[in-house]
């Protein structure tokens, strides 16, 4: 759990901020003062993630906690209840992250969102593209006092080979005039591999150009900010577009995975077997299908409610994606019923496969609120290549069924 250093001299805000951070799964160390703040950093030197800072305490009236925070190697945010033109420039010019002014509880909404973002960021890989070593310098140390890691590019080239050699960049802030291949060339490329599910794009320039953002935008960033900019504006964009980014990727998920379980859906399922049913059919690798079904689960259900047996059903999905293997497809097919297709697997080696997997889930306590529950499961297999994907699975169905007949908590692949 992250530590948030929270330095606030008022108790109302401080129990309301310490509420909602706690909320958000941060643990929070209090102070209420300089020396209090002092005395924090260090008892918990190493271990703190930021720090958030009244300006105005009974001790430093003039923002000294800052420093002071800032001298620990720690990002701050600010947090005030004047606000001035005056105040915001100190302020800035002191490298903090951003202020924010107690005005109302969405402000207080604002900075524990904020917290969250630039926890958050410290697992996002940015890349800066300009070849303008001052420019590309100072727009790479402000993404890393946001927390992202951030690699550097002098122009396009460069950029692809380091988009080539990296997996996990999330976001490319790309200027627009450079030699070998200018931005526009650039994002056309990486749009070509990298979706908008996949990478988000800030264009920038200081040509001035009423057309640049939108040929920006044509060519596929995401958004465009002209130069020089202000820090602030700066990060909203950014945190504005990684935000985007997430929210394209929750939805994904949540169109693919199961809601409960977190295993695939069925329809991921079909839409990642389908090509490897195709592969098996042209010869490429042999496939079984396997759907396994909880026994006796009515019975959790009628007796210890359905929360208990949502829990068991997530239980039983965890204990399955730790058994299969990676080139396996794990999905719910719908109530208490699970499929599996295993891919490349030899057909005399099916029915040991899912005897283990059988015999891992019986032997393996399922942990809820109300105890430990022991489950067992009936599988069915088909690993005989039919003339369709959903003929396999119809035959491993009606040998799930024989499996039940013969007594459950069993594994059939005939009949």
């Amino acid at each position: 759990m992250a530590k948030v250093l929270l330095v606030e001299d008022a108790k109302f805000f401080l129990s309301i901020i310490t509420a909602k951070l706690t909320q958000a799964g941060f643990e929070v160390i209090a102070a209420s003062s300089l020396a209090d703040a002092r005395l924090r950093l260090q008892e918990h030197a190493g271990t703190l993630f930021m720090a958030l800072c009244d300006l105005n305490l009974p001790d430093a009236h003039h923002g000294e906690v800052i420093d002071e925070v800032i001298a620990a190697g720690l990002p701050v945010v600010v947090f005030t209840g004047d606000y001035s033109e005056d105040v915001r420039d100190r302020v800035l010019s002191k490298q903090v992250i951003d202020y924010v002014v107690k005005e109302d509880p969405s402000s207080l909404d604002y900075l524990a969102g904020l917290v969250g973002r630039l926890h958050r960021n410290r697992s996002v890989t940015a890349l800066v593209v300009d070849d303008a070593g001052t420019a590309r310098h100072y727009i790479a140390d402000l993404l890393r006092q946001y927390q992202f890691t951030v690699l550097e590019a002098a122009n396009g080239e460069e950029a692809l080979a380091v988009m080539e050699r990296e997996n996990d960049v999330r976001l490319v802030i790309t200027d627009y005039h450079m030699p070998k291949m200018d931005g526009f060339q650039l994002i056309k490329q990486l749009r070509r591999t990298y979706g908008r599910d996949r990478l988000a794009i800030l264009g920038v320039s200081s040509s001035g150009s009423s057309t640049l953002s939108a040929r920006f935008i044509k060519s596929g960033a995401n958004d465009f900010l002209n130069k020089p900019f202000l820090r602030e504006e700066f990060f909203c964009r950014v945190q504005m577009n990684v935000d985007m980014l997430e929210q394209v990727v929750a939805l994904k998920a949540a169109a693919t995975l199961d809601y409960l379980t977190g295993v695939g859906n069925r329809r991921s399922f079909f839409d990642h077997a389908t090509p490897l049913y195709a592969a098996a059919a042209r010869g490429q690798a042999p496939i079984a299908i396997g759907l396994i079904d909880l026994d006796c689960f009515k019975a959790i259900n009628d007796e210890h409610g359905h929360d208990t047996g949502d829990l068991v059903l997530a239980g039983i999905a965890k204990v399955l994606a730790q058994q299969v293997r990676k080139t396996d497809l794990l999905a719910r097919f719908g109530g208490e019923e699970f499929c599996i297709l295993a891919f490349n697997l030899p057909p005399e080696s099916c029915l040991a496969y899912f005897e283990r997997l059988r015999q891992v889930i019986a032997e393996t306590p399922i942990v809820t609120t109300l105890g430990e529950f022991r489950v067992t499961v009936s599988i069915g297999v088909c690993s005989e290549l039919h003339s369709a994907l959903d003929h396999m699975i119809s035959a491993a169905d009606a040998r799930l069924y024989h499996a039940k007949r013969q007594g459950r908590n069993r594994v059939c692949n005939e009949g």
